[in-house]
């Protein structure tokens, strides 16, 4: 549960969540200083763009922009990603992948006063390096409208970016990959704020689960505020959250946690708890978790469909 009044919690200390924050913060160091010696015509992309807007990029994506191939010791880590928009071409320099940009497919904004493709941008470049669920991950993240302070929502304009954006993106003429994206595309949703939510919500949607509402305000049966959680099938009162090892852990947000749970049953709520170990590597343990909840609210599942199917 995200109380209201509460500040962003610490993310997941698994060993891949320590390792994916310090290569970030590896990329993001390099990024840095090389933005203040690069020609003004540079800009970064691929990878490097999504790091740097704060993006989910998967392990496999970081680690050979930082770390030499560990099969083949003599191949040099990928580097950076920069760009060059055409006519110019591809930058040249050791610890960079140089790219030409098309000027119609590539828009540039500024991050921390460093050139960088535009989320909408780059998550169209990666089209060639991700699957549609993580296409769709990346998507969630860019359009997910963070609070403003407690329970107060966002406007789009908090975002950084929009579905439309998106669809901008994935249907501009000549745009390679097209297909994948705008397959991700139809998944995307306003809501999910990391990419393991994205993963039990498509999850629950292959198993035949009703789609849940996201980012759902809470409150008790006398219109106090609770909190707001991830998940929420309000037609059948059940809650579900991830939780990172954070609440475990933290002893205030355990307690926290504690409170806001009870306060949920009294308002009438089943609430449902998932960890990694409920989604990772196999999603399907979080899914049947939710189905039987789902059916203790009072929802009937069509026989015809199966969780993964």
């Amino acid at each position: 549960m995200r109380p209201s009044g509460a500040a962003d919690s610490s993310p997941d200390e698994s060993p891949a969540a320590r390792d994916a924050r310090r290569y970030t913060a590896e990329i993001t160091g390099r990024a840095q200083a090389l933005a203040q010696v690069m020609p003004p015509t540079w800009v970064f992309c691929h990878v490097t763009a999504a790091v740097l807007w704060g993006l989910p990029v998967p392990l496999r994506l970081l680690r050979p922009a930082v770390e030499r191939n560990r099969d083949q010791s003599i191949v040099p880590p990928r580097g950076l990603d920069v760009g060059i928009l055409a006519p110019g071409r591809a930058p040249r320099r050791v610890g960079i992948r140089g790219y030409e940009l098309s000027p119609r497919l590539a828009t540039v904004r500024t991050v921390k006063g460093m050139p960088v493709t535009s989320p909408a941008t780059t998550w169209a470049m990666l089209a060639a390096q991700l699957t549609v669920d993580e296409l769709v991950a990346l998507g969630d993240a860019i359009v997910f409208i963070p609070r403003r302070q407690g329970m107060k929502r966002g406007t789009p304009d908090d975002a950084l970016g929009t579905v439309a954006h998106l669809a901008s993106a994935a249907h501009a003429p000549l745009r390679r990959h097209a297909v994948k994206l705008r397959q991700a595309l139809a998944l995307v949703r306003v809501g999910s704020a990391s990419a393991a939510e994205t993963r039990v919500r498509l999850g629950c949607v292959r198993g035949g689960l009703p789609e849940p509402t996201l980012d759902f305000d809470v409150f008790a049966l006398d219109g106090t505020a609770i909190g707001f959680t991830e998940f929420a099938h309000e037609e059948f009162r059940v809650l579900t959250e991830y939780e990172g090892d954070h609440h475990r852990v933290d002893r205030a947000q355990w307690q926290r946690d504690v409170e806001k749970h009870a306060a949920c049953v009294d308002a009438g709520w089943e609430v449902l708890r998932l960890t990694a170990a409920d989604a990772y590597p196999r999603v399907e343990p979080a899914v049947e978790r939710i189905r039987r909840a789902l059916i203790r609210g009072g929802w009937r599942p069509d026989p015809e469909r199966r969780i993964g199917s």
